[in-house]
Order: C-alpha cells, then sequence, then structure tokens
C-alpha cells in the first residue's frame, strides 16, 4: 500500500490480488487499519466488503446500494408496488374521478414492473415494452396515455416536496426520475364526434333519437331512463352529474330553473341553465315519484345499471357506436346551434377552457347547409 500526505489528509492506495482503489484518512494509522481489514477481506472470500466501503463506492463494487431504515417514509428504494399503494390509498383517494384512476393504479399494482424499484434505471425500457405490447393488442391510445399518466402522477408527487410532513403535497424524493418522459406515447386519438343521426326521408326510417326514446319507453325503469335521457340531451350533464343529483340542487326563480351544481368533475360549483323541455322531463319524472322519494336523490339507478339498460335500448333501436358520454356532445352542439355564445356555453358545460369546450362541439352538414341557405350564400 502507498500513503500520500495532502493537505493533513491520508490518501492510501491499495492493490492486492487484483484489487486496486483508493481512500483518504484523517490519519496513517486509520489507512494502515483499513488495509489490513481489506486483504483480510480479500484472503477470506469476503470482498467487496460493505463495512469497507463508502456507500458511493458500492455500486462501483457490485453491491447495491444501501437503502435508509424503514421508518415508513416512501424512498427511492421502495418497490413500485408499495408506493402504488400508498399513493392509492393517501393522495388519490382525495381526487375527483378517484374510483377510475384507483382502477388504473390498482392495474399497475398487478403487473410485473410493480416488483421494481422506484430508482431502477430498467423502469423506462419495461414501461415502454409494455405500451408497445399494449398497441399490439390493440388497445386504444387514449385508454393506454391514461394508464400511464395515472402512474406519472405518482412519481410527479413523489418528487414533490414535503413541506408539512404529511406527505399530502408530496414526499420528498429528491432526484426521482420519472420513467414516463422517457417513453414515446402513442398519439392522442381525435376527439369524438358522434351525433344523433336525423330520419331518412327517402328511406322513411325514423331518426336515432325516436328510436332510441321507444326502445327506453319499452324497457326496464323506462321513467328514470327516460328522464336521465332527456335531461342529459337537453341539459349536458355529465352521467355521474345525473347520478348524484338531487332535489335540493333544483332552484326556481323568476321564470327559470337552475340547477346548482356545488362540486363537480373539475372541482369548481357551477350553475346549469334548463331549457323548457328539460324542465318538461324533470318536472314530468318528479310526479311520478312517491312522496318518499321527493327529498335526496332524484335517481336510485347506478352507472352499472344505467349502462346495462342503454345497452339493451341501444340494441333494440338498432343503433351502434353511440356512447352515453355522446348525449353531452349532442346536447352542447344543440345548444351552439341555438345560438348560445361561447361563454355561455363554458358556463352550461363546465369546461375551464375553449379548447376542451369546442371538442364537444360538432355541428351536422344539415345545421349548416340550412344556415347557409337561410343566408343565401
Amino acid at each position: 500500500m502507498s500513503v500520500i500526505q495532502r493537505n493533513g489528509r491520508y490518501l492510501a492506495h491499495i492493490r492486492y490480488r487484483g484489487v486496486s482503489f483508493g481512500l483518504t484518512f484523517g490519519a496513517i494509522t486509520a489507512a494502515k487499519k483499513w488495509e489490513t481489514r481489506v486483504k483480510a477481506a480479500i484472503d477470506e472470500g469476503r470482498w467487496p466488503d460493505r463495512d469497507l466501503l463508502p456507500p458511493h463506492l458500492h455500486v462501483k463494487f457490485g453491491l447495491a446500494p444501501e437503502l435508509p431504515p424503514d421508518d415508513g417514509k416512501p424512498h427511492s428504494g421502495w418497490t413500485l408496488e408499495r408506493a402504488l399503494e400508498l399513493f392509492n390509498n393517501t393522495v388519490a383517494v382525495r381526487e375527483k374521478g378517484f374510483k377510475e384512476k384507483s382502477n388504473r393504479l390498482k392495474a399497475w399494482r398487478r403487473h410485473p414492473i410493480a416488483a421494481e424499484r422506484l430508482e431502477s434505471p430498467d423502469l423506462p425500457r419495461d414501461l415502454q415494452l409494455h405500451i408497445n405490447a399494449r398497441l399490439k393488442d390493440g388497445k386504444s391510445p387514449n385508454t393506454i396515455r391514461n394508464d400511464v399518466f395515472a402512474l406519472s402522477s405518482l412519481f410527479t408527487h413523489a418528487a414533490r416536496a414535503d413541506v408539512d410532513g404529511t406527505g399530502n403535497h408530496g414526499w420528498g424524493i429528491k432526484g426521482l426520475h420519472n420513467p414516463v418522459s422517457d417513453v414515446i406515447l402513442p398519439p392522442q386519438t381525435p376527439p369524438r364526434d358522434r351525433r344523433l343521426q336525423d330520419a331518412d326521408e327517402e328511406e322513411g326510417s325514423a331518426g336515432e333519437e325516436e328510436r332510441v326514446l321507444l326502445a327506453l319507453a319499452e324497457g326496464p325503469d323506462a321513467a328514470q331512463m327516460l328522464a336521465l335521457y332527456r335531461i342529459a340531451v337537453c341539459a349536458g350533464l355529465r352521467k355521474s352529474e345525473l347520478l348524484k343529483f338531487n332535489h335540493e340542487e333544483i332552484r326556481r326563480a323568476q321564470g327559470t330553473t337552475v340547477i346548482d351544481k356545488r362540486t363537480t368533475k373539475n372541482g369548481q360549483p357551477r350553475q346549469i341553465v334548463l331549457s323548457d323541455d328539460a324542465i318538461a322531463a324533470l318536472d314530468h319524472y318528479i310526479e311520478q315519484l312517491p312522496e318518499a322519494r321527493r327529498t335526496g336523490k332524484l335517481f336510485s339507478l347506478n352507472r352499472a345499471a344505467v349502462h346495462y339498460r342503454w345497452r339493451k335500448a341501444k340494441m333494440a333501436a338498432g343503433v351502434r357506436n353511440l356512447k352515453w358520454h355522446d348525449l353531452r356532445h349532442e346536447s352542447l352542439s344543440r345548444m351552439a346551434a341555438a345560438g348560445l355564445t361561447l361563454g355561455e356555453l363554458k358556463s352550461q358545460s363546465g369546461h375551464k377552457s375553449a379548447q376542451s369546450l369546442l371538442g364537444y362541439l360538432n355541428a351536422k352538414p344539415s345545421d349548416i347547409a340550412r344556415k347557409l341557405n337561410a343566408k343565401k350564400l
């Protein structure tokens, strides 16, 4: 071993049986003691020895990084599965749309990638392989993007500073890299522009709306389904907002009926002004309710029940590729055709940006032609 004194410190360099590296010590006796212990570890086959190497050399000598004590606080050595569980139960649970996001996080916990550590350099590669496989299986690009964004939100939260020690604002894992920033996501699919088709006078067939209404009227829970449909088409409410709709949210004043939504998908309250058709559908439904149902929630059906009855009605009506959420497109497009300004449409729909709202405004060629002809263009 050679020892070089420099600025009151001792640089000890050992060369022994193929091992060659050096460390700096404060005293020459410590350097010599270290040399003796290193040679003994090499002779006994205990090399590399974690106790004889500083942490910054562990990886270089093939040792796994030393993890901090497990005090329950998240760190970069946690497995993705453990981090996902904590994130789901303490952070995501407080977000709007929790159930949908929670399902995505639970799916990631079941994926083989969940066994890797947050700091694993293989995460970007394995994540890209997963994306490619999902695309090959025919999964929707938007579904894949939303799954990956759910995972990305975990890493964003984990790297954010824990400003109050609760972990609610972040976990404070310094230097944590978000693997999502290294992958190539499939391009976002264009927004849906599905509208209800008008009657075909040449073929003598009824329009889609007429057929769907007839099928709903003849199906189970007809009163609820008809009311849900008519309010959705007239007022543009989301399915979740409709199913949480209660009597106390209805406000009538000066000949106007308004729905006061205190909590919405984007977290902002809003007021939805009802048209005469929407008011008529709402009042007709309420009149059929027993006295015990005149308070609290208007509708007793849940999401699964509405989905099932809607699917059966579409089949009976011979209507394809029409999702319930397309009724929101239909409603807002009708409002736009009726002359509502962009600001008024945003007030009705609850969109925060005009760009998001524009994706819901899908003009029919027949409407455009009628306006062009009216202006003699």
